[in-house]
């Protein structure tokens, strides 16, 4: 067995797996006129080209399709696992994801209270280092955007030490 899928050759050709030889000749067609370098200027356009060929060769050869079918469905049960309901972000829908995330897994907590007491000093040096910079020593009031990364990460640096 060769070694892991780079592309999905479906996608690539954006044709569902159930796609008859007439729609993937169809679908090829239409990417390569799209992709063909002489008709591209797209700097990408041989590199787009040459895999747009690579799925169609494959997937228009009746037994190079399904070997290829059979490691599709080898790498995807192999490589990917559904994520346990408990672990899904908020709008899940049905994504995967290679190794699900795990809060039961032990945490450092010198190392935890340590990055978040470590943002909340970079916040607070930033916001006043630019705010004297501003008031005393005439620097332009542009220099307060550079404020934005202080007022982002003293936030979340509070709300980790207070968990």
């Amino acid at each position: 067995m060769k070694g892991p899928l780079r592309y999905d050759h479906y996608q690539v050709l954006g044709v569902p797996r159930n796609a008859t030889p007439e729609r993937i000749k169809r679908a090829f067609r239409e990417r390569a006129k799209r992709y063909h370098p002489d008709r591209s200027d797209s700097p990408a356009a041989a590199s787009l080209f040459q895999l747009v060929h690579a799925a169609y060769t494959e997937l228009i050869d009746p037994d190079r399709r399904q070997v290829y079918d059979e490691r599709l469905q080898f790498h995807r049960k192999t490589q990917h696992t559904e994520i346990p309901p408990q672990y899904r972000p908020a709008g899940y829908r049905g994504h995967t994801r290679q190794t699900p995330v795990s809060n039961d897994a032990p945490v450092n907590r010198f190392a935890f209270i340590g990055l978040h007491v470590t943002g909340l000093c970079f916040g607070v040096v930033l916001i006043g280092g630019i705010l004297i910079g501003v008031t005393f020593l005439s620097w332009p009031f542009f220099t307060l955007l550079l404020c934005i990364p202080g007022i982002a990460v003293i936030p979340d640096s509070i709300a980790g030490l207070r968990s």
